[in-house]
């Protein structure tokens, strides 16, 4: 009977044995991967007075917390000297310090309180701030985070991160969800190679003493992230509908950095450096200055103030507006080219100016300039025209002596007054509507050469020496009558075109001053029927100098047999019918030459080589 009940035992304690060693690995795993802590885990509570970290009556229950245990910190002053490895941390108040490293392998919670020294604290699961109380990083403690989440005020300006020479690093994804404005303030460094979400409809603040690097993604969800400090950035930037990235003040290089979604980049102070990548998400510059290598602004561009500066090239691939009373400064050698711009919005004379120094500007599309108010591009530098440009406010728009305005492509001088205080020499078209002035008043010699064309219905005020043509003059828009407002001087391949429609109805220029006259008149017939003896008073001026006149006369649509004789008088010239065909021959040819708005729209692109 003994031999037997002892092989039964012998049975059953190797039963239990065989099951204890199965559930031992599933134990340990469970309790490495957090989901149960060991049962001999303990939370030890710091006793509230000042002392070392390492004393076992320092704590409550005795002992110093294990790798097991949690501490509890909520007052007092517990100094660490050396590494010691745990499982979570509850500060709520008092002092962590110390020059030994700590590591929490298990979720943590920080609500008050400061943890402090030239070491490192590093929450390698879960690190909650949350609350409403400061939390103070100092004396150069690094705390490196896995998952953050940064919640639970119930005001602005609590829960707020408080650094004093300390680092706070994010390896993982800090959740930044404070119901309030939050901000991290003092002075230090939040490095972020992780993931960084902004989450509220709140002001996320980081204060000027702190530098923001992130070399991770940040992604703005909602509400305005502003760095004040300065940064360092080679990540990514995603900013949604509605939400602002902003940076304020100090210095932020951004190499290769992206930033997109519809939501606003906006410099308003300091210093952008963008050093290439991709910026796609609209873009706004209210202060400050943005400088750094050529790189292009993708998307929709709004510029209310500060400065583009630097020698390299902005290109605003989309549109700009140029709004606001803000000052616009371009300098130390920036290029900025534009496709479409609108400037406009300013609220007295004077606002929403340009200035250049040692800068440039090329409107390559549609530049609008709608101010409602005197506006200005002044300082020292050169706007390039190459597409349109709009004057549509009956103000006066100022070119300073200093800016060079150079026109290849058209300048639509639609109400008020166009003025350019620099030397001009058009290459390009003006029109000048009724009732609108284009305005040289530049002091020089060659201030003002039109080698383009010239035309419409408005006024041209030369400089003291006048205008010089050797491009076209255009009366008119369609038929229609120019002023020159001072001298004009034809050089030898310049053109003026004259439109007949009928005795009543012709272009006219009138020349308040002298005029030299040279180079080519040309007569294009629009619908008029020739008489002997018709004639027509084109031109009018105070004086014709030197008894110059025109070198050629040429007639477009009129047909053979149509003579023209051009009368020189003291002051003007006058177009005389000498000769025309037979009535029925005449009849014949204008029954052939079809359209005669052709001829209108040919004259008034007509330059002569």
């Amino acid at each position: 009977m003994k031999n037997t009940k002892n092989n039964h035992q012998g049975i059953k304690i190797e039963s239990v044995g065989r099951n204890v060693f199965q559930i031992l690995p599933i134990a340990a795993a469970m309790a490495a991967s957090g989901v149960i802590q060991p049962a001999f885990a303990v939370d030890r509570t710091w006793f509230g007075g000042t002392g070392e970290f390492g004393v076992d009556t320092n704590w409550s229950p005795t002992g110093v917390p294990g790798a097991g245990d949690k501490a509890i910190i909520s007052s007092g002053n517990s100094t660490l000297s050396i590494n010691t490895a745990i499982t979570s941390l509850d500060l709520s108040g008092g002092v962590l310090g110390g020059t030994g490293n700590l590591t929490l392998s298990g979720l943590s919670t920080w609500t008050g309180g400061s943890i402090t020294g030239g070491a490192t604290t590093t929450f390698n699961s879960t690190l909650e701030l949350s609350g409403n109380g400061a939390k103070v990083i100092s004396g150069g403690r690094t705390v490196n985070a896995g998952n953050t989440t940064w919640s639970g005020n119930t005001g602005n300006g609590a829960n707020d991160l408080f650094f004093n020479n300390g680092t706070f690093n994010n390896t993982g994804t800090y959740t930044d969800t404070n119901a309030f404005n939050d901000q991290m303030t003092g002075t230090g460094t939040f490095n972020n190679s992780g993931t960084y979400n902004k989450q509220a409809n709140t002001l996320t603040n980081i204060g000027g003493g702190v530098g923001f690097n992130n070399t991770g993604t940040v992604n703005v969800n909602a509400g305005t992230l502003r760095l004040q400090g300065s940064g360092t950035h080679s990540g990514s930037f995603a900013i949604a509908d509605g939400a602002t990235l902003d940076l304020n003040f100090g210095t932020h290089n951004l190499n290769s950095v992206t930033t997109s979604g519809d939501g606003t980049f906006e410099i308003s102070g300091g210093t952008a450096n963008l050093n290439g990548g991709s910026h796609t998400s609209r873009f706004l510059l209210s202060g400050g200055a943005l400088a750094g290598t050529s790189t292009p602004i993708g998307g929709a561009a709004t510029w209310t103030g500060g400065s583009i500066t630097g020698g390299a090239t902005t290109t605003f691939n989309s549109t700009l507006e140029l709004s606001g009373n803000g000052a616009k400064v371009i300098s130390g050698g920036r290029t900025v080219n534009a496709g479409n711009t609108t400037w406009s919005g300013n609220t007295g004379n004077g606002a929403n100016d340009l200035f250049f120094n040692n800068g440039t500007f090329n409107n390559t599309g549609t530049y609008t300039d709608t101010n409602a108010f005197n506006d200005q591009m002044t300082g020292t530098g050169t706007f390039n025209n190459s597409g349109t440009y709009n004057k549509q406010a009956n103000t006066l728009t100022n070119i300073g002596g200093g800016v060079g305005f150079n026109n290849t492509g058209t300048v639509n001088v639609q109400a008020g007054v166009f003025n350019v205080a620099h030397a001009m020499n058009n290459a390009g078209t003006v029109n000048i509507s009724a009732g609108a002035t284009l305005q040289s008043s530049c002091g020089g010699a060659d201030c003002f050469v039109n080698a383009g064309i010239i035309q419409g219905n408005g006024t041209v005020i030369t400089p003291m020496l006048g205008l010089s043509n050797s491009g076209a003059i255009n009366p008119g828009d369609g038929i229609g009558h120019l002023t020159i407002d001072g001298d004009l001087h034809q050089a030898a391949s310049g053109v003026v075109n004259f439109e007949l429609a009928s005795l009543s109805s012709f272009d006219q220029l009138t020349v308040t001053d002298d005029v030299t006259l040279g180079g080519e008149i040309d007569i294009w017939n629009l619908g008029y029927t020739p008489t002997v003896g018709d004639s027509f008073v084109v031109a009018t001026f105070d004086e014709r100098l030197a008894n110059s006149t025109f070198a050629t006369v040429s007639t477009h649509g009129f047909g053979a047999g149509v003579a023209f004789n051009v009368l020189y008088h003291e002051h003007d010239v006058t177009l005389a019918i000498t000769a025309v065909p037979e009535p029925e021959q005449y009849a014949l040819f204008l029954g052939g030459l079809g359209l005669m708005g052709v001829m209108a729209r040919r004259r008034r692109n007509h330059i002569l080589g």
